[in-house]
């Protein structure tokens, strides 16, 4: 098995997730933070950002995907539904 393959499989899911990744560490060091009595001002005040930074990335890569696929069956109809007891 080619070990490389693999890591540049990884890698490439790894950068795709990256902001969602970044979101949810923003979340749980906030959540754990507060737990401990220990309030942050500054990351309370980006939490909103980056959330709309995540959520603008899913709606671009989201309608990335769609035009993508509008455009592969565009390109490659389907073929006529043909019955085999013809």
């Amino acid at each position: 098995m080619d070990s490389d393959g693999y890591s540049s499989e990884i890698f490439t899911l790894l950068r795709q997730f990256f902001p969602l990744l970044i979101s949810l560490l923003d979340d749980v060091l906030a959540v754990a933070l507060a737990r401990f009595g220990c309030h942050v001002p500054w990351l309370e005040k980006i939490m909103p950002f980056v959330f709309s930074g995540v959520t603008l990335y899913v709606v671009i890569h989201a309608g990335k995907v769609i035009y993508e696929f509008w455009q592969r069956k565009r390109h490659f109809p389907s073929p006529p539904n043909v019955s085999s007891l013809q």
